[in-house]
């Protein structure tokens, strides 16, 4: 690895793990919500229970790492407390939801040793199949946000007010019986794979088997709403 991506590395995790107010809030060209900002919300513990209060959002690489809950919309930072997603199932902050999973996300940014790591990832499509999506952004872009001070690392600065416009992202899912899916490695032998997940709703599967227009790896979030729509309409109670 690069010096200077040993370096960022560094800054990233440094920067993540204090909670600090930023003055400056740069408007979320996805969301419309303002980042590194208090908004009210909950956390779901492990054991099942919903604590509400106030959470940091910070943008969606940070929130993925790490959130801070406050008791107050003042953000005291006497009674804040910093959630890793190994510590809660879920957690809201504003109009973002979030889950805790296990998964390796697989690209250059996250090395080997995160395959048994919990992330938290954003729910983008609740429903029978509800799909996720976790961000990232490549060490070359990463590197543009940095202003090192080689002779003292921790005076280095990292621009965390970065807009959300070109982040890249792995879209995920959890299927009704509860299997949970990383579409990267389905990339390869979507048809298949696809086409046997959602095998209760035979038309749907055929259209995916057969590669017809658009149904195919670049349309799975049309799909999964196809197939919610129709989950829905028969199985009802």
């Amino acid at each position: 690895m690069k010096p200077v991506a040993m370096i960022l590395s560094g800054l990233i995790v440094y920067s993540t793990a204090v909670c600090q107010d930023i003055v400056k809030q740069s408007e979320s060209d996805t969301a419309k919500v303002k980042l590194w900002t208090i908004y009210p919300g909950y956390v779901i513990t492990r054991s099942n229970d919903t604590v509400r209060g106030y959470l940091m959002l910070k943008n969606l690489v940070a929130n993925q790492d790490k959130v801070c809950f406050y008791n107050s919309p003042e953000g005291n930072e006497k009674d804040r407390i910093k959630y890793k997603p190994k510590d809660i199932k879920a957690y809201k902050a504003g109009p973002r939801f979030y889950e805790s999973f296990k998964f390796r996300p697989g690209v250059s940014t996250y090395s080997a040793n995160d395959a048994n790591a919990y992330h938290f990832v954003i729910r983008t499509l609740d429903g029978p199949i509800t799909l996720y999506k976790w961000f990232y952004e490549t060490t070359g872009e990463s590197e543009k946000r940095v202003e090192l001070d080689t002779a003292n690392i921790l005076n280095s600065k990292v621009d965390l007010t970065f807009s959300e416009e070109n982040l890249h992202s792995i879209t995920l899912a959890k299927f009704p019986n509860g299997e949970f899916v990383n579409f990267e490695k389905m990339l390869i032998g979507f048809k298949k794979k696809m086409s046997k997940l959602v095998a209760d709703y035979p038309e749907l599967a055929k259209k995916i088997a057969d590669k017809e227009e658009g149904y195919r790896w670049a349309d799975i979030e049309k799909i999964v709403e196809e197939y919610n729509s129709w989950y829905k309409e028969n199985h009802k109670e």
